[in-house]
């Protein structure tokens, strides 16, 4: 549940962000081209569905990291959604850094802080909702 919920908040926000930018696609293009390895461009479909999927992927993989460290170390569903996010946004830069591809390659500075806010309240809100439901239960 909490990786459904960020994966489409986030995804939203991209689309949002690379409309304004020129091209929807062109956030998820930026994504693939880490693994393609080619130029982002927003017109290659097969870019953008490869980063698309990873996209998505890597959403589910924030998401298991911040159920663990709510359940495990932190206890406290904000604190741990601040920390992934954070480190989400340090990752991002690390693969513009050390790649030249990647979604802080397109994205402007203001337009990354937002995602990474963005993926913050949505992964609280699918914890919110994953856990009140299996405690109703």
């Amino acid at each position: 549940m909490v990786g459904g919920v960020a994966a489409a908040a986030t995804s939203g926000a991209l689309i949002a962000m690379g409309h304004r930018a020129g091209s929807a696609g062109l956030p998820f293009a930026a994504i693939g081209a880490v693994v393609v390895r080619q130029t982002a461009t927003g017109g290659s479909a097969s870019l953008v569905l490869a980063g698309l999927v990873l996209h998505v992927a890597t959403m589910f993989a924030w998401s298991f990291i911040v159920v663990w460290l709510f359940e495990r170390a932190i206890h406290h569903e904000i604190v741990a959604a601040v920390i992934v996010a954070a480190g989400e946004f340090l990752l991002s830069w690390i693969v513009a850094f050390s790649t030249g591809t990647g979604l802080a390659s397109v994205l402007l500075l203001g337009d990354r802080l937002v995602f990474s806010l963005i993926l913050a309240a949505a992964l609280v809100v699918g914890m919110r909702f994953a856990f009140s439901r299996s405690q109703n239960a």
